[in-house]
């Protein structure tokens, strides 16, 4: 009977162990596969973003230095080795060669889905990816159970681009050219507040920043969120001009830098309609003569001329005879430019029940805005700089911006994204109170024409200037002479930027989430 006892212990200590060994054995399958899943989904996060960037790169108008990857087209490391996504995932440990069944081994795929839950897709056709990782992963204990010694585990990343609200830099939208931002003349840029990149420019160029002889400055160092200072981004390999402090070449401050070799961003305003309503249903409005003080009409002398919302055929022609010009709120749609010299002072009108957040938006069908310094004298009242921001306060107070201003003096509307508000029904914008300045002008994506701030007049504009043609020919040139004021609040998103003169250009960014922007990311 003892012994029998001793046998039976005996054999529940064998079972014991072997149960331990067992529980033992897969604890360690299971380690290996939690781990080599842990791999596997970092690889697919890497090799996910790396497509995503080139995706974006892409969209921002790029020419990619990898093959075998083409936007849209759903493919695999086996039939595109050489594609983005393969390199990063081989880097993390996964060659993608394709599963071979009884071996260590992966497959690396990748495919774009029209939409994923919950986020909004920011620009790009294809704003989206999903890369899949298969892995054949050597087992132990589980095999011997099995009858198979790889267990297949597989992993997914979806990532793509986003829109989000953010503050948006200067943004020079050419992914190629020479001389995309342009400096000519001994001019002052000026960018203040703002993100800590305050100024962007997309092309790819080694020269996609270049001066003239008489070299101007570019001056961030009030820019960013705290006025420390901010960046300059050059997709290419653009190097820092040669500077000599605050009189030539870059000044960023204690907090910004000259960055080269970043990634190109995408149109802010990309996913702006056009006031194609204001085209059929809104009749332009004569220019008529009202005296002064009526609908804010500001010329002691002479008459004001007024002009309302609508669509203007053959753009608007001012007269030359250094009159004053005033614009009822609203949208204007020009089938050609809008031209003033010297001799015109031009103003947003406020007509009876007019409130702050009202204000004008010009859209080029085809021609453009062509301003030149105002002829505002002593019998032309001034405009208050607090009529420039939405909720009626001061301009930053970095901009040095006088607290009443003379010149041409125009304002967008208050809208939420660089919108604008409609009438004719494009929108479902309202004014807002405590929204941004939306676009002011607004070029067609077909029209290349050249949109020109020049003079030696003060000129004081608040609002997104956006012009942007398919093709990336919309030019801006900005010109003053040594004693002209010019500042603008709000976004500027163009595609070639030639600046010019001697004056001063101060453009004040907003620090404001406002603006929708496109951010890379992983979802899952």
């Amino acid at each position: 009977m003892v012994a029998d006892a001793g046998q039976s212990v005996i054999s529940i200590v064998f079972i014991l162990v072997f149960f331990l060994l067992g529980l033992l054995g897969f604890a360690v399958d299971l380690t290996n596969i939690w781990s080599h899943r842990q791999a596997a989904v970092a690889a697919a996060d890497a090799a996910c973003q790396a497509g995503a960037m080139d995706s974006l790169a892409t969209a921002a108008g790029e020419t990619l230095n990898s093959t075998g990857f083409t936007a849209g087209t759903a493919s695999n490391c086996v039939d595109n080795p050489s594609a983005t996504m393969c390199f990063y995932a081989n880097q993390n440990g996964y060659s993608g060669a394709g599963l071979v069944s009884g071996s260590a081994s992966s497959s690396v795929s990748w495919t774009f889905p029209q939409s994923v839950n919950g986020v909004t897709a920011g620009g790009g056709t294809y704003p989206f990816m999903q890369v899949s990782i298969a892995e054949n992963v050597k087992t132990y204990l589980m095999g011997l159970v099995k009858g198979a010694n790889y267990l297949t585990i597989n992993v997914t990343s979806t990532c793509g681009t986003a829109q989000v609200l953010g503050a948006a830099p200067m943004v020079v939208l050419n992914p190629t050219m020479s001389g995309a931002f342009k400096s000519s003349g001994q001019g002052t840029l000026e960018i203040l507040g703002g993100p800590s990149r305050g100024l962007q420019v997309n092309s790819s160029s080694a020269t996609a920043y270049t001066t003239g002889q008489n070299q101007g400055l570019i001056d961030l160092s009030q820019g960013g969120p705290n006025q420390t200072g901010s960046s300059v981004g050059i997709a290419g390999a653009t190097p820092m001009p040669s500077s000599n402090g605050s009189t030539y070449g870059f000044e960023g401050g204690t907090t910004g830098s000259w960055q080269n070799r970043v990634m190109p961003v995408l149109d802010p305003y990309g996913s702006v309609n056009v006031p194609a309503s204001v085209k059929t249903q809104i009749p332009a409005v004569n220019a008529k003569s009202v005296a002064y003080g009526v609908d804010g009409c500001p010329d002691h002398s002479f008459n004001c001329y007024e002009y309302g919302p609508g669509y203007y055929p053959s753009g608007i022609n001012f007269p030359t005879n250094y009159q004053t010009i005033i614009f009822l709120p609203g949208v204007y749609y020009l089938n050609g430019s809008m031209t003033s010299t010297g001799s015109n002072t031009l103003r947003v009108a406020r007509p009876s029940g007019y409130v702050a957040t009202q204000g004008v938006m010009f859209y080029f069908y085809s021609g453009s805005l062509n301003i030149a310094g105002g002829s505002s004298g002593n019998n032309i009242d001034s405009v208050s700089s607090s009529s420039l921001t939405c909720d009626g306060s001061a301009p930053p107070s970095a901009l040095n911006m006088p607290s009443t201003l003379s010149g041409n003096v125009l304002w967008g509307q208050c809208t939420a994204n660089g919108t604008y508000v409609d009438s004719g029904g494009d929108t479902s914008d309202t004014y807002s109170s405590s929204g941004s300045r939306g676009l002011l002008v607004f070029q067609d994506h077909a029209n290349s024409s050249q949109t020109t701030f020049a003079g030696s007049g003060k000129l004081a504009f608040s609002g997104a200037v956006y012009c942007h043609q398919s093709s990336y020919g919309a030019v801006l040139n900005i010109s003053g002479a040594g004693t002209s004021g010019t500042y603008l609040l709000g976004e500027l998103g163009v595609d070639q930027v030639v600046l010019s003169g001697s004056g001063t250009i101060k453009l004040a960014l907003s620090s404001a989430n406002t603006t929708p922007l496109s951010k890379v990311g992983v979802f899952n």
